[in-house]
């Protein structure tokens, strides 16, 4: 583990320079089998030190799909084959194995997928034994994992812990929000680590802010999520808005800037893919985002693998956290500006009591069960 977080400090450093630079991706489109179509990024200039095919929904949501994609972008500058498959959102999940098939027909060495396609890719490792599966965003335990498969697994409660205390500060209302995609065990993460942030800061300050969750069922119906984020300022008063919704989230920054309320983004600077894109009104509504270094972690992944040291990887889940800088919040001028100084600086403090062992976050996966979580949600409301 200590190997593959110092290899992460170096990719964050080059993810970094991309972000900074911009990426040149190109796409093109090519039928995937089953008459699907999967739109395939090519990279620049292929080079020989193997072949990875990157598994998604789409790209475009300036989060979590896209945070992968420019950790791919770099490894195509440093010789690796790389090409984006778009599988499409859950309308077409009757076609993901045969997306999968039609890479590894490609000759793909190294097959690279969220825990939406993981099941998918277990299933197939034994009959491709010479593949390498990597799901990430996923947690199995080691011993429900094949030799050529291995799980990423980020600590997104931790991250979202952080924010939530923020969000609680923030508040002049006395209710904050945080609304996502679609459910499942890795987004009640984010929901727990939030609604704990909330509930500390309260525990610590003597306040009473209230927390309202809800879903829209889709990562890419931002209008609806719009209008739920509208009902709930208007219903609830809510003001301080968290998004886990992949590209339904548009669709809440949209809210707040006509709320006049505050966001908070996920998994990549979403304050400055706004302020660099085609509405960088929405960019001002937004305090930080929760990063989520998807694209870190597949740099230092491929670059651990290059080294040969591949031991702690096939077979086993790799967990990223505070402590391995995979997770965190987007410190920036903007965040500076808009939050008080006596909040950054308690943000600052949990985030090293997590890393020196001396904070626990409450995580989803600690609960009982689903009954239990969601009297927790309750509780917070």
């Amino acid at each position: 583990m200590k190997k593959f977080a110092s290899i992460l400090l170096v990719a964050a450093m080059a993810l970094s320079l991309v972000a900074c630079g911009g990426g040149d991706s190109s796409s093109a489109s090519t039928p995937a089998a089953g008459g699907s179509s999967a739109a395939a990024s090519t990279p620049a200039d292929k080079g020989g030190k193997g072949k990875i095919a990157y598994i998604v929904g789409n790209l475009g949501d300036k989060s979590f799909s896209d945070s992968g994609e420019a950790g791919m972008n770099i490894l195509r500058g440093e010789g690796w084959d790389v090409k984006t498959f778009e599988l499409g959102d859950a309308t077409k999940a009757d076609k993901y194995e045969d997306g999968i098939l039609d890479a590894l027909d490609q000759g793909y060495e190294y097959i690279v997928g969220s825990s939406t396609y993981l099941e998918i890719m277990i299933g197939l490792a034994d009959e491709y034994p010479d593949v390498k599966f990597v799901g990430f965003d996923e947690k199995k335990d080691d011993a429900d994992l094949p030799e050529n498969v291995t799980c990423i697994f980020y600590a997104q409660n931790e991250g979202s812990y952080l924010v939530g205390m923020m969000a609680a500060a923030m508040s002049e209302t006395g209710t904050v929000a945080v609304d996502v995609g679609v459910e499942n065990p890795v987004i009640n993460d984010f929901v727990t680590g939030y609604i704990q942030g909330v509930m500390d800061w309260n525990e610590a300050n003597g306040t009473d802010v209230k927390v309202v969750k809800a879903a829209v069922d889709s990562w890419t119906d931002p209008a609806k999520m719009k209008q739920l984020c509208l009902d709930q300022a208007r219903n609830n008063k809510a003001d301080v808005f968290y998004q886990v919704a992949g590209g339904s989230g548009d669709g809440l920054f949209e809210a707040c800037v006509e709320s006049n309320t505050w966001a908070i983004g996920v998994d990549s600077d979403q304050y400055q893919m706004y302020k660099d894109g085609e509405n960088p009104e929405k960019a001002d509504v937004i305090l930080t985002s929760m990063l989520k270094e998807v694209g870190n972690s597949f740099v230092s992944l491929f670059h651990q693998i290059e080294e040969g040291d591949t031991d702690s990887i096939w077979g086993h889940t790799i967990t990223l956290g505070l402590a391995q800088d995979s997770v965190g919040y987007v410190d920036n001028a903007f965040f500076q500006e808009n939050v008080p100084e006596e909040v950054r600086t308690a943000m600052a403090d949990a985030a090293a009591k997590v890393k020196a062992g001396e904070l626990t976050v409450k995580s989803y996966y600690d609960f009982a069960d689903e009954a239990e979580f969601n009297a927790f949600v309750e509780a917070a409301k």
